[in-house]
């Protein structure tokens, strides 16, 4: 009945009241199926070559359902190029092998993609934005082999909490999400043009300019061809760039 309510009221805003209304219907869709709880590790480095060249490497470790076993890893490196110090383009590959455990055998998954990346940093006052679009084509192959590709659109921002000046040193918050789109060949996934979309709120440490670490709530909300998913992430992010 609440539920029914809000949306009539939001309906009759344009534009932004549609947009609430997709949102909240997501929303309260995703909680009626059964939630997963997971845990992920995530370490990810930036190797400085000089003034234009960076080498990016991310590497990634998911636990199946109440963090019963390891079941997803993902490993993924980049040649980025900075135009300046706000814009740089790069061109990668990543690697992500996943396991179900059904009866006690594992089933497996392997999936190979190469990329192609954007990055946009700038700042609101001291707040530290990052805008990025990313075009992945997928090889994934379980009993065959099927490619597809996704459209990646990602924007984060970390808000200064106890930091000196300079936000070179101390605490922060961190806010992000992400969507997925298949963009070809979405029979071969999910059968959708919306993939799924990733929220995520930390809780950061800045030891340096070169290291962040953060541990935060994800929210994930992901449909299948003939089901909707969403699991709850516990994650651990370690950030590193020399």
């Amino acid at each position: 009945m609440i539920l029914e309510k809000l949306t009539k009221i939001l309906s009759r805003i344009p534009l932004h009241g549609n947009i609430a209304v997709i949102l909240i219907g997501s929303y309260f869709s995703g909680y009626a199926q059964q939630a997963e709880t997971q845990g992920w590790l995530f370490l990810t480095h930036t190797q400085k070559l000089n003034q234009n060249f960076d080498i990016l490497f991310d590497a990634q470790t998911r636990s199946a359902d109440k963090f019963d076993y390891a079941n997803t890893l993902l490993l993924r490196t980049a040649l980025n190029y900075n135009f300046n110090s706000a814009h740089s383009f790069a061109l990668g590959y990543a690697y992500k092998k996943d396991r179900e455990r059904i009866g006690g055998i594992y089933d497996y998954t392997n999936e190979n993609r190469t990329y192609e990346q954007y990055l946009y940093t700038f700042r609101i006052s001291k707040t530290e934005m990052i805008v990025r679009g990313r075009l992945e084509q997928r090889w994934v192959k379980n009993e065959s082999k099927n490619f597809s590709q996704r459209a990646r659109i990602f924007i984060s921002g970390q808000i200064p909490i106890f930091t000196d000046t300079g936000f070179s040193n101390g605490m922060y918050a961190g806010v992000q999400n992400e969507i997925f789109l298949n963009v070809t060949n979405k029979k071969n996934v999910n059968k959708r043009f919306f993939d799924q979309n990733r929220t995520f709120l930390s809780l950061g440490y800045r030891w340096s300019k070169e290291v962040d670490t953060e541990i935060g709530y994800m929210y994930w909300y992901k449909p299948e061809s003939e089901d909707t998913f969403r699991r709850n992430v516990i994650q651990l992010q370690v950030t590193t760039s020399f």
